[in-house]
């Protein structure tokens, strides 16, 4: 409720920039008892997944980023441009562009339900090879 009667230009000057209203928007959801927190934790990681995709602001790779770390999802698996290069590299080192689809269907069906772990791995593994 403090977020939501803050406004946008407080958490602007919090230096949350162009995120601000995103915030904003999870903030209203909870507080409007549209997004339920704790309901969040009883649902299967689909239907957690696209009630969080319903915040403003919020795809795929946010989603599985909460439902991961926030959560203990660990069928979740977040990919950004790190894990995507990893996937690339190291399972589809011969195709060109790898689509997301491609990608998050592959790591669900390779990694299995433990797959937020392999995600966290390969996020490791792909950022020192990046410092070499």
């Amino acid at each position: 409720a403090t977020l939501v009667s803050a406004g946008e230009g407080a958490l602007r000057d919090c230096k949350l920039g162009f995120r601000a209203p995103y915030v904003l928007d999870a903030a209203r959801r909870v507080v409007e008892g549209k997004l339920d927190l704790e309901a969040l934790a009883r649902m299967d990681t689909s239907a957690a997944r696209e009630a969080l995709m319903e915040i403003h602001g919020v795809g795929r790779k946010i989603a599985d980023c909460v439902l991961l770390f926030a959560y203990g999802r660990q069928d979740a698996f977040p990919i950004d441009v790190w894990v995507r290069r990893a996937l690339s590299q190291l399972y589809f080192p011969r195709v060109h562009q790898v689509s997301a689809a491609r990608l998050e269907s592959f790591s669900e069906s390779y990694f299995g339900p433990y797959s937020g772990y392999a995600q966290q791995y390969l996020f490791h593994y792909i950022r020192l090879e990046a410092g070499r």
